[in-house]
Parts: C-alpha cells; structure tokens; sequence
C-alpha cells in the first residue's frame, strides 16, 4: 500500500528517450521511411495507413523536415485521431511555425497555426470523450 521503504527508480528523462531514438544514422533513417512509404501505398487499412504515416512523420522529425512531418502526422491523423507521440510531435510542429510566424510578424500566418493547434485540441477533446 504505501511503499515508504521501497528504493525509487531513477527516471529516464525525455533527452534520453530521445537519444536512444537518435542513434540511427540520416542513412538509416531515409531507409526507414523509404520502407514505410512503400508499405503506406500498399496497405488500404485505415489503421494500418494511421500507424505507418505517424511512424513516418516522427522519422521525418528527426530529420528536421518538418513539412513532411507535418504532412504525414496529419495524414495519420485522419486515417485515426490518437493523442499518442504524433500528436504530441504535431503539436510540437505548429508550435514552432506559430513560434517562427510571430517572429516574422506575419498575423495571417500566426492565425493558421493557432487554428491548426486549436483543431489538435479538439482531437484530444473527441478521443478523450469517446474513452470515457
């Protein structure tokens, strides 16, 4: 019940999880992506196409190419709303294209993106409700 003399386990910080996911080459990671693309145009699972397009976006993402990252976990998320690592790496992504057009004083620009975040959150408004 209460685990007052139980050791605590140290936690993995985000940086290390990160790491691991990081220690594929560029090379490894364009051959990574080049499979699920093929895999993406053959598969017409709705599902299957959701988990292939997210696993391809957050490859891109370690890339930093982010409108193709964007491209694919936005893809994922129309073929299955998830508030999983995509969702949370798109939100990411808009973030710092919100980020970049306050910085470039573009209004239209800042309104795109925050729309863009605000249909995020009505993702996760709709997933949640549908678990409950």
């Amino acid at each position: 019940m209460f685990n007052f003399f139980k050791k605590k386990q140290p936690k993995v910080l985000s940086t290390q999880k990160s790491e691991v996911k990081n220690s594929l080459s560029s090379e490894q990671i364009e051959q990574n992506i080049n499979q699920l693309l093929q895999q993406i145009d053959q598969t017409d699972d709705a599902v299957i196409l959701a988990a292939l397009c997210e696993k391809a976006g957050l490859l891109y993402c370690q890339l930093d190419r982010t409108d193709f990252a964007i491209e694919y976990l936005e893809k994922s998320l129309q073929h299955k709303k998830s508030i999983g690592e995509g969702y949370k790496a798109l939100m990411n992504l808009y973030n710092h294209k919100r980020a970049d057009a306050a910085q470039n004083g573009s209004i239209d620009d800042i309104d795109f993106w925050m729309n863009k975040m605000d249909l995020m959150r009505n993702i996760a408004k709709q997933v949640t409700v549908q678990r409950d």
